[in-house]
């Protein structure tokens, strides 16, 4: 798992164009027939500033494929993210999207966010499980009567100022010895 490079692109959109009806629409909320160039570079053309996507690939003869990815974006002028995360079919249901979901969290608490919400089809049930399972509550969506939306208070995260400080600290102390 790693932070989505622009250079992904080609290998993005294998792996999207893949991916079952089934997964195109509980991650777009849409049937999406194919994936084009353009749709790959507004998915993983971010602004670091807002956004955080994370891949995660697997090796095999032809290079690095990737299997599965997850984004959060910053809420203007609000101390909160919204996140998505998309796992393509064979790879689904062996803790991938658990691993993604704690690593965005990690980043949006790092970076200050307070919440992190995201929508969820209705019958998406894996999802809403993986989400109850992290303490993400399900509500009411604004979205319509099929989308319900998944919410998390995020622990408070540590500055980098602090964490060098503390790094530091320890460090003179171990020193001192």
């Amino acid at each position: 798992m790693r932070p989505m490079r622009p250079s992904d692109g080609p290998q993005v959109k294998v792996s999207l164009n893949k991916l079952s009806a089934d997964a195109r629409r509980s991650r777009f909320f849409a049937s999406i027939a194919e994936f084009s160039d353009d749709a790959v570079h507004r998915l993983i053309d971010i602004d670091p500033a807002r956004e955080y996507l994370l891949v995660v690939l697997r090796r095999d003869d032809n290079g690095e494929i990737p299997i599965a990815g997850g984004r959060f974006v910053l809420e203007d002028q609000r101390p909160e993210c919204a996140f998505s995360l998309l796992i393509g079919d064979p790879w689904q249901g062996q803790g991938i999207g658990r691993r993604i979901i704690k690593a965005l969290i990690r980043e949006a608490s790092r970076r200050g966010m307070r919440r992190m919400h995201g929508h969820v089809l209705a019958d998406n049930r894996p999802m809403l499980a993986l989400a109850r399972a992290l303490h993400f509550a399900v509500r009411e969506s604004d979205q319509g009567d099929d989308v319900l939306e998944v919410v998390r208070e995020l622990p408070v995260g540590k500055s980098p100022r602090w964490t060098a400080f503390c790094r530091k600290f320890w460090r003179r102390r171990g020193n001192q010895r």
